[in-house]
């Protein structure tokens, strides 16, 4: 069976410190300027497609620097943008929270002998979820170029770190 990724995490140990691990992203961004937007304050870095790629379902990495004995752990996430994110979050408890709630209450009246047409509304709520869910895994392969190119930009930047 295929492994579910949901968003993909960034996880990379280099040897060097967190501020040299820094100081080569930066250096690094120079050459990727037209395609993507940083922001970064002290040890966290977020990458965003530059906007004149950018298309509502473009991802989102967010990543820290963590430091250890060794040298530095580099985590994150790359993936929808949080308000997207977030909003088929919703979309996917209510459509949960609909069918549980029609189910029981269906259920419930009928075991009581009152009419159960409250069980006929119940799988419009999976259909519902199911719908979104296949939307959603079709704009993640349409944003999948683009968070390969995240990824490839950090470890290409890793890889001068080593």
């Amino acid at each position: 069976m295929a492994e579910v990724k949901v968003r993909p995490r960034i996880r990379e140990e280099v040897s060097l410190k967190p501020d040299e691990v820094r100081k080569i992203l930066i250096a690094n961004e120079q050459f990727h300027l037209e395609d993507f937007t940083f922001s970064k304050r002290h040890n966290h870095f977020t990458i965003d497609i530059h906007p004149n790629h950018q298309h509502y379902w473009s991802p989102h990495a967010s990543f820290n620097l963590e430091e250890t004995e060794e040298g530095t752990i580099i985590r994150g996430i790359v993936g929808p943008k949080p308000n997207l994110w977030a909003t088929f979050m919703v979309l996917y408890l209510s459509t949960i929270a609909g069918f549980t709630i029609t189910a029981v209450i269906g259920s419930g009246m009928l075991s009581i002998g009152k009419s159960g047409t409250l069980l006929y509304v119940s799988p419009i709520f999976l259909v519902m979820f199911l719908v979104s869910y296949v939307a959603s895994q079709i704009w993640k392969n349409k944003a999948a170029s683009q968070t390969q190119q995240i990824k490839n930009f950090i470890k290409e930047a890793l890889s001068k770190a080593e």
